[in-house]
């Protein structure tokens, strides 16, 4: 019997370009009910993070997870065949566009999914936010006479959600649920305004968090929360965490990432005769900025993985040699650590068992001081459009990343080839991925079966990657006419 496999699962910001996310979503979730529906493996989802509008797929992943809708079916019919410019396009917005719309019509849509099996497991959404006010905190021992002030405008929301807890989890309380949060994360500045959420119920965990000026009001506007955090795998990790679960698991951080790309899918900037122009140079700036994120957060990854296992490899070498006339002591050091990072960070109170042993004891003390307490290796895979991209470049792929990733709510084709290109990147992942998670032959071959006879439709049929803006039909183009009239007439105001 294969050992159980638990899953978080961490989408990027991208605008239109979160067609391609759900498509991959899509096929991951197929193949996971298969695994655990027909093959009896213990698996589930123990958390999805997204910004942007990975926050909008992650949270539908979450509902179709836990309320027993088809992931597959909903996210195509969001992301193809609902999430268009007309539905952004609504009168009296703030902005070019509005994400009222879909506010309007995606409870419904999500309540009348086709029914599908549910996971019997709560999960955690981590919703990457990008806060407009900026919040204070002090950092502690910078300097000996006083803390040192810094600001952050990196925030977010972390949501407990339950099976069978009902829609209501996901869609109330107004301006202070997930649906609210996503919302606000997916406001990308070039075409929606800001979004204001209600943060009163969060005062503590502020304060946990070492913020000190968190307003009186308790109400903050925010904007995408791809500006800061595109992809935020840290968080994350740290958020599946809470679930303490079996310790004899398989873990598996899945990361989706529309772009993916490798050095050299940008040759001409190591050119030095390149005609560099300052829309290209500001385009390509933009895209450099979550790729440096996730870097990031994968060295750290990586990192931790290493001392995790330096940290066992050293407890194993002292095994025996401490002298249990040490307990006393490392009792007391426990104690001091405890409380003196519950003033630098606000965090949850030590425990220290008075029966434990001087080793055990020296393991939780080493454990705390280099921060792995409780931590374990994570495995971290990817799904992008690298998997088939062979000889071409990942822009040769994409449909929607015309126009700042905008281009695929201009036409229901460009999202549809996303979609499809996701979900081939998710069957083409499927093999080798679900094979490294000890899953046996007869299990891996069930689950590719399964993403591929459910997949919408043939990338190959529908593949629009190379399209140009000149290729946009005439309905497109009289709407982007639309919503630059609209940018202008919100500048105006």
């Amino acid at each position: 019997m294969p050992k159980p496999l638990r899953v978080s699962l961490t989408l990027s910001g991208g605008a239109s370009l979160g067609a391609y996310q759900a498509g991959a979503t899509a096929a991951l979730l197929v193949a996971l009910e298969h695994v655990r529906d027909e093959h009896g493996v213990d698996v589930h989802v123990d958390a999805i993070g997204g910004a942007s509008a990975g926050a909008i797929v992650g949270m539908m992943a979450a509902y179709s997870l836990l309320e027993g809708v088809s992931g597959c079916d909903v996210l195509h019919e969001a992301w193809v065949e609902r999430v268009s410019i007309d539905t952004l396009l609504r009168r009296n917005s703030r902005g070019p566009l509005s994400l009222e719309g879909v506010r309007a019509e995606l409870p419904d849509m999500l309540r009348e999914g086709k029914r599908a099996s549910r996971q019997e497991h709560p999960l955690m959404l981590h919703v990457s936010l990008t806060g407009l006010r900026g919040l204070t905190y002090d950092l502690r021992g910078l300097r000996s006479d006083e803390p040192v002030p810094a600001v952050t405008y990196a925030d977010w929301k972390d949501f407990e959600l339950r099976p069978g807890g009902g829609p209501g989890q996901f869609f109330e309380p107004r301006l202070a649920s997930p649906l609210d949060a996503v919302l606000a994360s997916a406001s990308h500045p070039g075409a929606f305004a800001p979004r204001v959420l209600d943060r009163r119920e969060d005062r503590d965990e502020y304060e946990r968090q070492g913020i000190t000026n968190l307003p009186r009001s308790g109400w903050l506007w925010y904007s995408d929360g791809g500006l800061v955090q595109s992809e935020p795998l840290g968080r994350t990790v740290a958020a599946a965490r809470r679930f303490e679960g079996t310790k004899d698991a398989h873990r598996l951080t899945m990361l989706i990432d529309p772009r993916g790309e490798e050095p050299t899918d940008a040759e001409e900037w190591s050119d030095r005769d390149y005609d560099a122009t300052w829309a290209g140079g500001m385009s390509r700036a933009l895209e450099v900025l979550p790729e440096q994120s996730l870097y990031e957060d994968l060295r750290k990854l990586q990192r931790d993985n290493r001392r995790v296992e330096w940290m066992g490899d050293l407890l194993d070498a002292l095994d025996g040699c401490v002298d249990e006339q040490a307990a006393g002591a490392l009792r007391e050091v426990l104690g001091r650590i405890a409380s003196e990072r519950a003033e630098l960070r606000g965090d949850d109170e030590i425990e220290v068992d008075r029966d434990a042993s001087a080793s055990e004891l020296l393991r939780q003390a080493i454990g705390e001081i280099s921060g792995l307490a409780g931590k374990e290796p994570v495995a971290v895979d990817l799904i992008s459009p690298l998997l088939l991209a062979e000889e071409a470049h990942v822009g040769d792929l994409l449909a929607g990343d015309l126009l700042g990733d905008f281009g695929g709510f201009l036409d229901a084709d460009l999202r549809r080839s996303d979609f499809a290109l996701g979900y081939a990147c998710g069957l083409a992942w499927a093999p080798e991925g679900l094979a490294a998670c000890g899953l046996d032959d007869d299990a891996v071959k069930g689950a590719c079966e399964a993403v591929e006879s459910s997949m919408p439709e043939d990338w190959h049929e529908v593949r629009r990657g190379e399209a140009q803006e000149r290729d946009l039909p005439w309905r497109a183009r009289l709407r982007l006419a639309h919503f630059m009239l609209r940018g202008v007439r919100a500048l105006m105001r």
